[in-house]
C-alpha cells in the first residue's frame, strides 16, 4: 500500500479517536455516562504494511463516576455494581443514570420516559418476587384506621411500696406506683389518651386501672410474676380486653394492651414497648426508597405504604452490551442474559437516594488523549506531504 493510503489510514483513524475524545468531554457531565476509548490494530495486506485502524471502542464500566446529591427521593445511586432496569416501549434497556422522576399516572420514569423495573405488590401490600413490572406509586389519600392493639411491655420494679387499691385515685399521685399514658385513635381518627395506673397490691401481685381521656374503663386487671420476675398474668398471649365509646361520633374502640416480655425485677420502673397502632387519616406527601430498593409512598400522618422493590441487573460480559441512546445499553448474545438480584444484596450495590451517578470521565485525562491526538494527526497529514513531495520529484526527473 502506498504512503498516501497508510497516512491516510492513520488520519482517518486519529480523526475518529478525536471523536470519542470529543464525545467523552461533551458528556463529562452527563448522569450515569460511561467514557469509551478508541483501540487501534495494525493492518496488513498479504504481509504488506497497510497503516492502522480502529479495531473496536470500549466504554470504561470499571471506574465508577462521582456520586451527585440532589436531595430528590427517586434520584438513586447504585453504591456498587448492577443497572436499574427501564422499560423502553417493552424493550428492557439498562443504566446508571439514575435520575427519576412521576409521570402524570404516577409511573417511575427517567428522562426519556422509560420506566423503571422492579417487583411490584399483590392487593395485600405484599412483594410479588421473580416477576418485573413498571413500579407505580399510589399517591391516594389513606383513611383513619382505629387502634386496636397497644403493644405495652414494662419493668415494675418488686421493691415498690404496696398500697392499698382501695384507696386508688388518679387525682392523688400516693395512691398508686406508677402510671403511664399511649395515645390511641379511634375510627375517625381522632386521638384519644390511655392512662395506665399501676398499684403494688402485695408481693409479686399489681392492680392495674384503664382510664381513657379521663374517663375510668372501669376494668382493673390484676398482673401477677413469678419469683423470677416474669409475667404469669394474664397469661400468654398477655393481653388485657377494653373497650371505649368515643364521644367524637367514632365506632366503639375495642382494643387489647399487650403486656408480653412485662417484668417485675428489682431495679426501676422502666418502659420497653409502647407503640399503639392505628392512625389519622393522611394525605399523600411522597416517596422515600430504602438501600435495599423497597419503594415507599409517604404520608402526611408519619405512615408508608410498600409500593414495590427496585431490581437491578448485571452481566457476564459488561463490554459486550449494545451502546443505545440517552445513556442506556441493550443485551446481547456476547453481553450474556441479565442477572437480575435485588440490591445490597449478592454482588449488587445498594441504593442511596437523594443523588445520582454522574460521569465516569476524567477531564485531564481526556485534555491528555487530545493533545496527543492532535499531535497524531499532524504527523499523519505529514507524511502524506511528505509523500506528495517525493512524488513531484519523481516526476520532474523523468
Amino acid at each position: 500500500m502506498s504512503m498516501f493510503n497508510i497516512g491516510l489510514s492513520g488520519l482517518k483513524t486519529t480523526q475518529k479517536a478525536l471523536e470519542v475524545t470529543s464525545h467523552n468531554i461533551a458528556n463529562s457531565g452527563t448522569a450515569g455516562f460511561k467514557s469509551g476509548s478508541a483501540e487501534f490494530a495494525a493492518v496488513y495486506n498479504g504481509g504488506q504494511r497497510g497503516g492502522v485502524d480502529v479495531s473496536d471502542i470500549k466504554e470504561n464500566f470499571s471506574r465508577e463516576g462521582g456520586v451527585v446529591s440532589t436531595g430528590s427521593a427517586l434520584d438513586l445511586a447504585i453504591t456498587g455494581k448492577g443497572f436499574f432496569v427501564v422499560s423502553e416501549n417493552g424493550r428492557m434497556a439498562y443504566t446508571q443514570a439514575g435520575r427519576f422522576d412521576l409521570d402524570k399516572d404516577q409511573n417511575i420514569i427517567n428522562s426519556s420516559g422509560n420506566r423503571l423495573q422492579g417487583y411490584g405488590i399483590d392487593a395485600q401490600g405484599n412483594l410479588v418476587p421473580g416477576v418485573l413490572t413498571d413500579l407505580k406509586i399510589e399517591a391516594a389519600n389513606i383513611p383513619a384506621e382505629a387502634s386496636t392493639e397497644v403493644a405495652f411491655s414494662l419493668n415494675l420494679s418488686s421493691a415498690s411500696d404496696v398500697l392499698p387499691a382501695a384507696g386508688f385515685d388518679p387525682a392523688v399521685g400516693s395512691s398508686y406506683n406508677y402510671s403511664q399514658s399511649s395515645e390511641i385513635f379511634d375510627s375517625l381518627g381522632n386521638s384519644h389518651t390511655l392512662t395506665q395506673y399501676f398499684i403494688h397490691t402485695g408481693p409479686n401481685t399489681w392492680e392495674t386501672r384503664y382510664f381513657v381521656d379521663g374517663a375510668d374503663l372501669a376494668t382493673p386487671s390484676t398482673l401477677t410474676f413469678d419469683p423470677s420476675g416474669q409475667l404469669l398474668t394474664p397469661a400468654t398471649p398477655s393481653t388485657v380486653a377494653l373497650s371505649y365509646t368515643p364521644t367524637t361520633g367514632a365506632a366503639v374502640m375495642n382494643f387489647g394492651v399487650n403486656l408480653t416480655n412485662s417484668t417485675q425485677f428489682g431495679s426501676g420502673f422502666n418502659i420497653y414497648e409502647n407503640d399503639a397502632d392505628g392512625f389519622t387519616a393522611g394525605e399523600f406527601a411522597g416517596v422515600a426508597i430504602a438501600e435495599t430498593g423497597e419503594v415507599f409512598a409517604t404520608f402526611t400522618n408519619g405512615e408508608t405504604k410498600l409500593q414495590g422493590q427496585v431490581v437491578l441487573a448485571n452481566f457476564a460480559n459488561v463490554n459486550g452490551l449494545e451502546t443505545g441512546n440517552k445513556t442506556v445499553w441493550y443485551a446481547t448474545n456476547e453481553s450474556g442474559a441479565a442477572l437480575y438480584g435485588t440490591p445490597d444484596a449478592g454482588s449488587f450495590g445498594a441504593l442511596l437516594s437523594g443523588a445520582y451517578v454522574g460521569s465516569n470521565v476524567d477531564i485531564s485525562e481526556q485534555l491528555v488523549d487530545l493533545m496527543a491526538f492532535q499531535q497524531n494527526y499532524q504527523a499523519n497529514a505529514k507524511t502524506i506531504s511528505s509523500a506528495d513531495e517525493m512524488m513531484q520529484i519523481l516526476f520532474s526527473a523523468t
